[in-house]
């Protein structure tokens, strides 16, 4: 479950689901062994990997006087991928054998680098985890890339005037690279988020960091289920899509909450078709309805008189307006659009995504306006006719 508080360049969320000064530059102790002890931080098998390498690094603020001090309980490891920065505080993870063989094809990805990965792991331990979940995140990276269409190629280093608008740095739009923080207890997630965003949420927070243009997410694991990464990568994930769209083309006002929120359903459902994350504001209560099985749920959706229609959609402006039903139908109409018109939904994105004013700068002026005449001029559908289209499909599935 989530809850988030947004602004327009604060991106604050909540999200339900021995000392160590996290965002040091120095060397630090970690877990015991100091050095990961599969890819020993050997650049040959860190190229093999295709990350960058294990910190420590900075994390969040690069003025690193704000940090606290020291994270009692939690001791961390850090790795650094093509486009994220990665901390984990997670413990080791027993393996069943239902969950190893989930994972197989992971591990004989991460088998290239580290041959002496036994084939019957029973455990996955810290140092492990973390590389497997830099693995997934930045397979994430690129599927979310595969849906807007876009490479890193199209995103330069700081923004060209002569070419069409893409953001003011390399990371979809954003000058720094995204950071995920995974919190083993909520107690160092709480010491984290009061540190350096000034709030002590009993959930994961996600935010925008200026003058360092990234943005970064805090995710504790305490929860049962979040302790298992079969869960905790579908919302991690679900967090990661909300980030992504922010930073694309740059993060100067919040995307459409109907398309915000319902990709990151859809991408979420990618990774576990049953993983529920619910998205809320300070104006709506915390509420974790459990996972659920939408897919089964569509042709019921299609045809109930209760499901908002996209006109009623295009008007949110809030995550309190959404209830399990809006939730659901933010998830299938983007769903619709990914899957079945996947082209002109990356141009539909990029358009919104990429309005500029009269002055060249980016603005979320009259988005209302601006969805419908997209809508119109891609599909030729009137919100109406949208609602109409999506059914069939719907009704179809």
């Amino acid at each position: 479950m989530i809850r988030i508080i947004l602004s327009q360049l604060a991106c604050l969320a909540l999200v339900s689901g021995s000392p160590v000064p996290l965002g040091s530059t120095t060397p630090q102790k970690s877990r015991s062994p100091e050095t990961c002890p599969w890819c020993k931080d050997d650049p040959k098998i860190l190229a093999k990997l295709g990350v960058v390498g294990h910190g420590p690094f900075v994390i969040a603020r690069t003025d690193t006087r704000t940090f606290p001090e020291s994270f009692p309980a939690a001791q961390w490891i850090f790795l650094e991928t093509p486009h994220l920065r990665l901390a984990s505080s997670l413990g080791p993870l027993k393996l069943t054998i239902k969950e190893r063989k989930r994972i197989a094809p992971d591990l004989d990805r991460l088998r290239e680098a580290f041959p002496d990965l036994p084939k019957k792991l029973k455990v996955l331990d810290p140092w492990l985890r973390l590389h497997l979940l830099a693995l997934k995140s930045e397979d994430f990276y690129a599927r979310f890339q595969e849906v807007l269409a876009v490479t890193d190629e199209d995103f330069p280093t700081k923004r060209d005037y002569d070419k069409p608008f893409m953001g003011d740095g390399a990371y979809l739009g954003e000058k720094d690279k995204f950071e995920i923080v995974w919190h083993t207890s909520l107690r160092t997630h709480q010491m984290f988020t009061k540190s350096v965003m000034g709030g002590t949420p009993t959930d994961a927070l996600r935010w925008h960091f200026s003058p360092e243009h990234k943005l970064l997410a805090s995710i504790p694991a305490e929860d049962r289920d979040l302790r298992e990464n079969k869960w905790l990568l579908p919302h991690s994930v679900h967090l990661m899509s909300h980030l992504f769209l922010c930073a694309y083309k740059h993060f100067s006002f919040d995307p459409p909450i109907w398309l915000d929120e319902g990709l990151a359903h859809v991408l979420e459902r990618e990774v576990n078709p049953l993983s529920t994350t619910i998205d809320g504001d300070e104006g709506s209560e915390a509420n974790r309805g459990g996972h659920q099985d939408w897919p089964k749920e569509e042709a019921l959706l299609a045809k109930s008189s209760k499901l908002p229609t996209f006109a009623a959609m295009l008007r949110w402006n809030a995550f309190h307006d959404l209830d399990t039903d809006a939730h659901r139908a933010a998830w299938s109409r983007v769903r619709f659009l990914v899957e079945e018109h996947p082209a002109k939904f990356a141009t539909f994105v990029g358009r919104i995504k990429g309005q500029l004013d009269d002055a060249g700068y980016p603005s979320g002026k009259n988005l209302v306006d601006l969805q419908r005449s997209v809508l119109k001029e891609l599909w030729g559908w009137t919100p109406a006719e949208f609602d109409e289209a999506w059914k069939v499909w719907a009704l179809a599935q």
